[in-house]
C-alpha cells in the first residue's frame, strides 16, 4: 500500500494549520514506515487531500477514476468559515455547498476534532 499525500495549492496555506497537519501526517507515515509519495505521477493506492482549492476536487475525481480511494481531512466548515473576513457570512452557504461537494468526493472523512465532526454530519455529506 502507499499513499500519495497531494501537495497541490498546499504552498497557500503551508503556514497554517492545515500545513502542519500535513507535516504530522508525513511523519506519522515515517514512522510507521508506511511507503508515500507527494508526486503524482508516482503510483499509489491511496490519495491523501487536506485542501478544498478546485485543484484538490479534480485530482480527488481523477482518483475516483482510477478506482483510489479519497481521504478528505475536513479542515473546514461553514461555522468556522463564517466571522472570519468582512462578507464571509454572505458567501458561507456557498462555502457550504462547496465543501459538501468537495468532501462528497472522498471515501472517508477525517476531522480534527468532534465538533467538526458533528457539524459535518449536519451536511449533507455520505462518508462522515
Amino acid at each position: 500500500m502507499k499513499i500519495l499525500i497531494y501537495s497541490g495549492l498546499l504552498k497557500i496555506v503551508s503556514k497554517s494549520g492545515v500545513g502542519e497537519a500535513v507535516r504530522h501526517q508525513r511523519k506519522v507515515l515515517e514512522l510507521l514506515e508506511i511507503p508515500y509519495t507527494n508526486d503524482i505521477r508516482e503510483e499509489f493506492d491511496i490519495i491523501h487531500l487536506n485542501t478544498i482549492f478546485p485543484d484538490s476536487l479534480i485530482i480527488s475525481k481523477w482518483a475516483k477514476w482510477k478506482k483510489k480511494k479519497v481521504i478528505y481531512y475536513a479542515h473546514s466548515t461553514k461555522e468556522d468559515f463564517q466571522n472570519s473576513f468582512r462578507g464571509s457570512n454572505w458567501i458561507a452557504p456557498l462555502f457550504k455547498k462547496w465543501i459538501t461537494y468537495c468532501y462528497n468526493s472522498g471515501d472517508l472523512i477525517i476531522t480534527p476534532t468532534n465538533y467538526s465532526k458533528d457539524l459535518l454530519r449536519t451536511y449533507e455529506i455520505k462518508a462522515v
